[in-house]
């Protein structure tokens, strides 16, 4: 704690006083390694200080590992601290101890689950974070000590094919930048990469000085390099995208992306990330077609409507559709291909309904899908771009169409559509690791197998809005219905 000069006599000072904290240094305490939060109340004006009692530290033992991890454990115990520390891996190092210990005591006994975990303390592979409580202190949080990943890894089983590729592989090779923000992420990639390789631990701060994240979180570290990477891709080749399908491109899950990880991107580089290719989330459910709805006791009609009907999102699900002409759906993943299909009339609205997917579906657009399917909707074909992701986008959807009596059919995920394309994008290395994920799965349709195999001998992929022009060369009706794959 630091200590400050003070202008004006304490005792002259009408007193405000904050709280303030900070963790200590680790200490040794006996035979253990102690990490204490400190706490005081620090008047605004004149800076006295009131050490408060503390109430958290963190407590680790002295005792080196310096051998295999099992020798430290008998048979019994091993399998109780392989659960334990796979459970800490999976959830980021940061799992509460009541609902962790909750899990275990379902499979272990308490005896051997305590004394597993007194015997990693011990060994400092375990660390404990404690409160203090009338009589003691108490464990609230355990986690494993960053020191012993590498060991941590190799006892549970983890092989490098578990690990993700942006931690196994954080640090791709990239092309030089054009753009003044390219030049900005490149740098610091290249001054992140240096210091990974040089085992020196990194900090990055925002442009005030505050920590947004540390190597030392090794999940959240490395999301955040492999996040600059994803929008370092965007800036160069000046792509705009949504967050959901930008984490669907980066990560191959729309759902990697979480709300602390863009906290995290917008303290570094600014809320507005529209100069980064992030853009708005949309806030309207975009579709074509004949059909009626009530809304807070309003009727109203798509028929007067030119095109295409937005409804704004968070009117969704007050909305209640009340007929339904269209015995046909298209899903359309790109923006600039939906409204160039759905301004251009290839489809009839009586017969044809056309959604606007946007990179994924959202549970507001499935809502008005599957109110559709109840008043008569019985096929669904889904367009996606030509990437892995896409695929994976076209498989969800008919995961959530299982209950419903609908049929769902892939549409322009052929090798012939996909030489159709004259501007691809290169694969990259994480794009190739998803294509194998789905390769290795059974009952891939051998049309969608062959194009995915085609990504892989090109080295590339391609989106689908280039597509349009060729669509008025061929009824594009009839193409649907003689073309698509059941999913």
């Amino acid at each position: 704690m630091s200590t400050l000069q003070n202008e004006m006599p304490f005792n002259l000072c009408d007193h405000s006083y904050s709280q303030k904290t900070e963790w200590s240094a680790f200490e040794i305490v006996g035979d253990y390694f102690v990490s204490i939060r400190r706490r005081w109340s620090e008047c605004r004006i004149c800076c006295k200080q009131k050490v408060l009692s503390p109430k958290e530290r963190e407590i680790y033992g002295i005792q080196e590992f310096r051998s295999c991890m099992k020798d430290l454990l008998n048979e019994e115990e091993q399998p109780v601290a392989v659960s334990l520390l796979s459970k800490l891996l999976k959830g980021n190092n940061n799992k509460h101890w009541e609902s962790l210990k909750k899990n275990l005591l379902q499979e272990y006994p308490f005896d051997m689950v305590d004394g597993v975990i007194e015997t990693l303390n011990t060994h400092g592979i375990l660390i404990y974070k404690e409160e203090k409580v009338p009589l003691g202190w108490k464990i609230k949080q355990i986690k494993y000590n960053e020191k012993y990943l590498d060991d941590i890894r190799i006892f549970v089983g983890w092989t490098p094919s578990d690990i993700p590729i942006w931690i196994s592989c954080p640090f791709p090779s990239l092309p030089l930048p054009k753009t003044i923000n390219g030049k900005k992420l490149y740098e610091l990639l290249l001054e992140q990469k240096h210091l990974i390789f040089q085992n020196v631990k990194s900090v990055i701060f925002d442009t005030v000085g505050n920590e947004v994240v540390s190597s030392s979180s090794v999940k959240s570290y490395f999301k955040f390099i492999r996040i600059l990477y994803g929008l370092y891709e965007n800036v160069e080749q000046k792509r705009r995208e949504y967050w959901k399908t930008f984490s669907q491109q980066v990560f191959g899950d729309t759902k990697t992306i979480r709300a602390n990880d863009k906290k995290r991107i917008q303290q570094y580089l600014g809320a507005n990330l529209e100069d980064y290719g992030i853009i708005t989330e949309r806030s309207e459910v975009v579709l074509s077609g004949e059909f009626t709805w009530v809304y807070d006791g309003h009727n109203g009609t798509s028929l007067a409507f030119k095109d295409y009907t937005a409804f704004p999102r968070d009117m969704i699900n007050e909305i209640k559709i009340t007929s339904w002409a269209p015995y046909s759906m298209l899903i359309i993943e790109n923006p600039a291909l939906y409204f160039s299909v759905a301004k251009s009339k290839l489809l009839y609205n009586k017969e044809w309904s056309i959604i606007l997917g946007n990179g994924f579906i959202s549970s507001q657009e499935m809502s008005i899908v599957y109110q559709a399917c109840e008043l008569g909707l019985k096929e669904v074909f889904i367009w996606p771009d030509l990437d892995p992701y896409g695929l994976q986008i076209a498989q969800d959807i008919s995961k959530k169409l299982k209950g419903q009596d609908v049929s769902v059919y892939l549409f322009g995920y052929t090798v012939e559509w996909f030489e159709r394309v004259s501007v691809y994008k290169p694969l990259e290395p994480y794009d190739i690791e998803v294509i194998n994920k789905l390769l290795s799965k059974e009952n891939l349709h051998e049309k969608i197998s062959t194009v995915l195999v085609k990504m892989i001998e090109t080295g590339k992929k391609a989106e689908q809005e280039i597509l349009f022009s060729d669509l008025f060369k061929r009824d594009f009706c009839q193409h649907l219905f003689t073309e698509s794959i059941s999913l």
